[in-house]
């Protein structure tokens, strides 16, 4: 005696059909980790291999929430560049580019001055706005897209969703 087939959709074959997916717009998880090897190999942008974006591939972050990320992560480089903070140990350069820095009253010393204090201007006023949206999102934001950090949980991607939608809104309403 044979056993019965359960009643399931089935293909032309005889198998029993796959049910489809629920979301057809976000990849799949085996593609998101094909694409973040990817880029850790050096196949794709390295953007791509950073927390804030594989959390974009992964659909956990919207499109203008990671355009937030990473204009925040190139405001906070230029301000630390700016500001000449100290920057994180790295390995030694064995084939330095040398050079100094323009003149303060030559004409490029003070395009680079003028530069300086546009980033300045910019990074404080996103950071007040930042700090409107709370210290957890504030927190989130620095730790994921300035450090590289992956979220310890639920409540810091929450945080960090609500950090990054407060950036998206308030860069949107500036350039109208």
């Amino acid at each position: 005696m044979t056993r019965r087939k359960s009643l399931a959709s089935r293909e032309p074959s005889g198998k029993v059909r796959r049910p489809p997916r629920a979301d057809p717009t976000l990849p799949s998880p085996t593609e998101v980790t094909r694409l973040r090897d990817a880029a850790l190999a050096g196949m794709r942008d390295a953007v791509w291999s950073t927390p804030l974006g594989w959390l974009y591939l992964s659909g956990r972050l919207s499109g203008s929430q990671f355009a937030a990320g990473r204009r925040w992560a190139d405001l906070a480089r230029d301000y630390s560049a700016a500001t000449q903070s100290p920057k994180a140990p790295r390995s030694a350069n064995l084939d330095p580019a040398g050079g100094q820095p323009p003149d303060p009253d030559s004409p490029a010393g003070l395009r680079e001055a003028q530069q300086h204090a546009h980033t300045l201007h910019q990074y404080i006023s996103a950071l007040a706005i930042l700090n409107v949206s709370g210290t957890p999102a504030r927190r989130a934001v620095e730790a994921i897209c300035e450090q590289g950090q992956m979220p310890a949980g639920h409540h810091q991607l929450a945080s960090l969703g609500v950090g990054l939608t407060v950036l998206s809104i308030y860069w949107s309403d500036r350039r109208r």
